[in-house]
């Protein structure tokens, strides 16, 4: 099952379904490309940004960038729409009282919020993480003040120039959003935003193709739609307790991806033995289920059913020579299919 947005509809009418430009919230998306760059294909950016640091904020940055991972700070996963500047967000995040912002920070390796569990978890990661994570639960002023100074000097040495050149992307696309919401309605405007989303019978919902399978209802709580120059291949879902839901998606479409479901499919059906050794009989030509049985002395019913589930799978084609069927594995399917599960995998 996918990730299911619904009430799309009802959300739309309360006014409630919003588009989002914010700095902090593409300030954490970048400091999340800094951490790994190569899945997004902006090691040249990510470079380029590093080396012109201060060796002080280049250190700063190693030790905070963990924040803007696989589950990300609070901070940068709560826009307020229509758009906030960084320095409105910062003087947010400056009037919070330290234990609260402390606890925000902690939401990547503690989404519940148990200081016990933060420490744990702390300790299988780097050394400079859990020298962060124990300051934030320990001595929670110091830590926090920390984290608004390395956003402070941030700001100054690289990302208010970041800022200024991607900003009108960002307002335009969200224009671009709304505009669609307004005349076409939610679900159809949301299943533009990225291949990987699809409308729900009836445009009320929507499909996200991800691994982990979650449903949330829109329709009292909100939805802010938020685009980034920085976030693909991903397209990150903030399930923030007490919030509206949060969805960043990429400025621009990209690729058709597969379905979770499809790529499941894929692999269950190379997972069997007697599948993937017809699998290899059609490799090099194509071939009948009688010619594989009699060459290889195999069941041909088997056969027949090993090379029905291939083709339901997209795994292999077939031709028709008169009254003979022969399938062909689909080499390009199958070369893909990596690049198919990592895509599944960090979307």
């Amino acid at each position: 099952m996918p990730t299911v947005i619904t009430g799309l509809d009802r959300c739309a009418q309360a006014g409630v379904l919003l588009p989002a430009v914010s700095a902090m919230t593409e300030f954490g998306s970048a400091l999340h490309v800094l951490r790994d760059p190569g899945h997004h294909g902006l090691e040249d950016w990510a470079a380029k940004i590093l080396t012109a640091m201060s060796p002080r904020l280049a250190a700063w940055t190693r030790s905070w960038w963990w924040t803007a991972q696989a589950i990300r700070a609070t901070p940068f996963v709560t826009p307020a729409p229509p758009a906030e500047s960084f320095d409105d967000r910062l003087e947010q995040l400056c009037a919070m009282p330290v234990q609260e912002l402390a606890g925000q920070l902690l939401r990547p390796i503690a989404p519940s919020g148990d200081t016990q569990v933060a420490l744990q978890w702390s300790r299988a990661r780097d050394p400079a993480v859990a020298a962060r994570v124990e300051a934030l639960v320990r001595r929670p002023r110091d830590a926090a003040g920390d984290f608004l100074s390395f956003l402070r000097r941030s700001r100054q040495e690289w990302f208010e120039a970041e800022w200024t050149r991607i900003r009108p992307v960002l307002a335009g696309r969200a224009r671009r959003f709304a505009d669609m919401v307004s005349l076409q309605g939610p679900g159809p405007a949301l299943a533009a935003l990225d291949p990987s989303m699809e409308m729900a019978p009836g445009g009320v919902a929507v499909r996200i193709a991800k691994v982990q399978a979650a449903r949330h209802d829109v329709s009292r709580r909100g939805l802010v739609v938020a685009p980034s120059t920085f976030i693909r291949p991903h397209l990150y879902v903030a399930d923030v307790p007490g919030r509206p839901l949060v969805l960043l998606h990429p400025v621009d479409p990209g690729l058709p991806v597969p379905s979770a479901a499809t790529v499941r499919r894929r692999l269950e059906a190379l997972a069997h033995q007697g599948r993937l050794e017809v699998a290899r009989a059609i490799a090099t030509e194509p071939r009948t289920a009688g010619e594989i049985a009699m060459l290889w002395n195999v069941d041909p019913t088997q056969v027949n059913r090993h090379l029905r589930a291939l083709a339901a799978a997209g795994l292999a084609t077939t031709t028709r020579q008169g009254r003979f069927v022969r399938y062909q594995l689909a080499a390009g399917v199958l070369e893909e299919l990596g690049k198919d599960v990592l895509s599944l995998l960090l979307r």
